[in-house]
C-alpha cells in the first residue's frame, strides 16, 4: 500500500437490511467473514486505503447505511457529498431485489447522476439463489449501472467490486 493519497472518495451502500452490506465492507477491509452481525442502526463509518491503475493512492470513506425502514428519513443527510454507491440485494431473497427502485431514487434524489454498481450477494447460497444472474444484468442495463455477483462469505468477486467502483468514480470524476 502506498502512504500517499491522491484521492478520497465517499461511498455508500444501500440495501434492505440483512443483504449482506455490513458482511461486505468487513470482508474488503480486514478479509474476515461473521455469520452473526448486527443490524446497523443509522449508519457504520469504515476507510480503506487503496491503489488504483492510473490513479495512484485512493482514500474510500464507506458509509454503511442501516437497511431498516426507520432510517429512511435520515438517508439524505447520508448520502451526502457521495461519490458514488452499491446497491445491494440479497439474492436469495427477492423482496430486497424488489425493492432496488426506492434505494436507487433516494439516491438519485440526493446525488444526482452518479455512479453506481448493482451486486447481487450471497451467490454462495446456489441452491436458494430466488434471482437470476440474467434478470440482475437486464435491471442494471436498464439502469446505467454495472452488475456483480459477490459472496461476502466466500470473498468472491468483493475486491473486485469496491475497485471498479472507485475506478468508476475517478474516471468520471477526470471527466469533469
Amino acid at each position: 500500500m502506498t502512504d500517499q493519497i491522491d484521492y478520497i472518495v465517499k461511498i455508500c451502500l444501500l440495501g434492505e437490511a440483512a443483504v449482506g452490506k455490513t458482511s461486505l465492507v468487513y470482508r474488503f477491509i480486514e478479509n474476515k467473514f461473521r455469520d452473526n452481525y448486527k443490524s446497523t442502526l443509522g449508519v457504520n463509518l469504515l476507510k480503506k486505503d487503496m491503489v488504483i491503475d492510473g490513479y495512484g493512492g485512493v482514500s474510500a470513506q464507506i458509509w454503511d447505511l442501516g437497511g431498516q425502514e426507520s432510517f429512511k428519513s435520515l438517508r439524505k443527510l447520508y448520502l451526502e457529498g457521495a461519490n458514488g454507491a452499491f446497491v445491494i440485494f440479497d439474492t436469495t431473497k427477492r423482496n430486497t431485489y424488489d425493492k432496488l427502485d426506492d434505494w436507487i431514487l433516494s439516491f438519485k434524489e440526493s446525488r444526482g447522476e452518479r455512479p453506481l454498481l448493482l451486486i447481487g450477494n450471497k451467490i454462495d447460497l446456489s441452491d436458494k439463489i430466488k434471482v437470476e444472474e440474467s434478470e440482475a444484468k437486464e435491471y442494471a442495463e436498464k439502469n446505467a449501472m454495472q452488475f456483480i455477483y459477490t459472496s461476502a462469505k466466500t470473498g468472491e468477486n468483493v475486491e473486485k467490486a469496491f475497485k471498479e467502483l472507485v475506478k468508476t468514480i475517478l474516471d468520471e470524476v477526470s471527466k469533469e
